[in-house]
């Protein structure tokens, strides 16, 4: 089975500024890839690691990103925090209220940008 790739780890770790991602992460970076797809307009566009345009790599990158630190407190159960720049307040249990097809700000304004959005005419009112 051949799954969807729009960078590499190399890419990822320059894009993120960091040297932490290893091939070890691969799986990683297809599921933020599949995700991105999930989201683009036209399911004929196909891209890989060659053909994928900056903004399509951005997002993939920033997804990534985001799905790590979503799965962080995947299984928190308590009320409010704050943790840097991220905060979260709830009735309790956040675990399974995670969309898998969410995307991060960051990955959607890029996925925007690129011009295959899915719901590309709503950002541009």
């Amino acid at each position: 089975m051949v799954r969807t790739q729009y960078i590499t780890i190399e890419e990822l770790n320059e894009m993120l500024g960091v040297s932490t991602y290893t091939d070890d992460d691969l799986v990683k970076v297809y599921e933020a890839s599949e995700i991105i797809e999930y989201n683009l307009f036209n399911p004929m566009a196909k891209f890989d690691t060659l053909n994928a345009p900056k903004e399509i790599k951005l997002a993939t990158a920033y997804q990534l990103e985001y799905m790590d630190i979503n799965d962080l407190f995947t299984e928190y159960t308590g009320g409010s925090f704050t943790l840097g720049k991220f905060s979260s307040s709830g009735n309790g249990n956040s675990a399974g209220t995670n969309d898998y097809y969410k995307l991060s700000s960051k990955a959607r304004r890029y996925v925007v940008m690129s011009g295959y959005s899915r719901r590309n005419n709503i950002w541009k009112r």
